[in-house]
């Protein structure tokens, strides 16, 4: 689980970790330096250098962290705040790469200021600096495209996987480049994050395709919930999978008009065997199209499960915030319940929805509150002027200062509710989140 203020600042936060251990890097690598051709040529030379190997750096850790290593999931709390650590460190990554080639071509300044302006074009006399040139030119590509959304996320996930391409060529020039950055200590230093992108690459292209365990399951049961929901029931071919409910899977399904792409969906345990169901919204090109054509018989391969969202390491007075098929969590979460309530937890749940219509769920939300009566829901529809805020929080659930809060649901609206849920008196630690938005 992840704690509020995914981009806090504090001693103890990723961001923090990573750009201390960047500096220690970059301090020993540049004494490494001292002393060193690399320090006799012309003044600029080290920092253009150093800008470069900051970036490579940079870049070498987005790529561990793309790679769904679940261990990581340990270390940063949920693979959803992996992602945007991820997206972030490739932006800084890129920036400072973006800047090493032009800080290396001010050497042509003045005198040659067609020689600044053509240095990062790869029609240079040394293999080593051309490579780079393609690395660059290939990153300002995928990340440009990236930024801009100019492709659907289908055509725009092929694309992202050349960032591999990226990091051989950016990996191929440093190699070529010995001579020029450095004592040989300084040289083997850059060989740290090569082995640390190259490892992201190799579990995340190789290790997960072709060795890591995937379960895999049948089709055995779809139910429309309403005219943009299915619900899909799911048999195991073999072993059942074990998770935790509220976690999630990526699968691929596979049948007659299907896509063989991989999506993230919430795993929802049956309430008896060892089926389990997942909930398919038409909201984009692949979930459309699996919610048309899915069908009994169909083949579904998971890997997973992943997600640190679990209501059971809270305390006994917990608020719940879902909003949009981010009640999908919450969801699984009541089903599992409904086996043995928790004796002495207390939960308001907050369920926020911008049409009528959209409470798919009210019903058996409802009716578990009648069953339970520690489990009580407010319904918040936008649309009718019902919007939840925080003096329907304190006048229904009192003083929150003391309890647990645990939020799934658009960007927007879990971004809104951190600040304020701190602003009166719940603290950092008991604020839990789950941002369906990386999805």
């Amino acid at each position: 689980m992840w704690k509020i203020g995914k981009w806090s600042f504090n001693l103890h936060s990723p961001i923090f970790l990573i750009i201390v251990s960047l500096c220690f890097y970059l301090a020993i690598w540049f004494l490494a330096t001292m002393g060193t051709p690399l320090c006799d040529c012309w003044p600029l030379k080290i920092w253009a250098t150093s800008l470069g190997v900051a970036g490579y750096f940079i870049f070498s850790f987005s790529l561990l962290l793309s790679s769904r290593w679940k261990k990581l999931e340990d270390w940063f709390g949920g693979l959803d705040q992996i992602y945007h650590l991820h997206k972030r460190l490739g932006i800084w990554g890129f920036c400072l790469i973006l800047l090493h080639p032009w800080v290396e071509a001010l050497k042509w300044l003045p005198d040659r200021i067609e020689k600044f302006i053509f240095f990062i074009l790869p029609i240079h006399g040394r293999l080593s600096v051309n490579l780079g040139s393609y690395a660059y030119w290939l990153m300002l590509l995928i990340l440009g495209v990236t930024l801009l959304k100019l492709l659907p996320y289908n055509k725009w996930k092929i694309l992202h996987k050349l960032m591999s391409v990226v990091f051989l060529l950016a990996s191929l020039h440093i190699v070529l480049s010995d001579k020029r950055v450095g004592s040989e200590f300084a040289q083997l230093m850059l060989y740290l994050p090569m082995g640390i992108g190259f490892l992201g690459i190799f579990y995340k292209q190789i290790y997960i395709p072709f060795f890591a365990k995937h379960s895999s399951f049948v089709v055995t049961n779809v139910k429309n919930i309403n005219d943009n929901i299915v619900e899909v029931t799911l048999s195991p071919k073999k072993e059942p999978l074990k998770f935790i409910s509220g976690q999630y899977g990526f699968f691929t399904f596979y049948g007659p008009s299907l896509s063989k792409e991989s999506h993230p969906f919430t795993l929802i345990e049956s309430i008896e065997g060892s089926t389990i169901s997942l909930l398919v919204k038409a909201q984009g090109d692949y979930t459309i199209n699996l919610h048309r054509h899915i069908k009994k018989g169909d083949i579904g391969i998971c890997e997973g499960p992943y997600g640190r969202l679990n209501y059971n390491q809270a305390g006994n007075s917990q608020i719940w915030i879902a909003g949009g098929i981010g009640v999908v969590p919450f969801l699984a979460w009541i089903r599992a319940m409904k086996r043995t309530f928790p004796k002495g937890i207390k939960i308001d749940f907050y369920y926020c929805i911008h049409r009528e219509t959209d409470a798919v769920f009210y019903r058996e939300f409802k009716e578990f509150s009648t069953a339970y009566p520690d489990f009580r829901i407010i319904l918040c529809c936008s649309e009718k002027g019902n919007r939840l805020d925080m003096h329907k929080i304190i006048d229904f659930s009192g003083n929150i200062s003391s309890k647990q809060v645990f939020m799934c649901g658009p960007l927007k609206l879990t971004s809104d509710f951190k600040s304020k849920l701190q602003a009166y008196g719940v603290s950092y630690d008991n604020i839990f989140v789950e941002d369906f938005d990386f999805f």
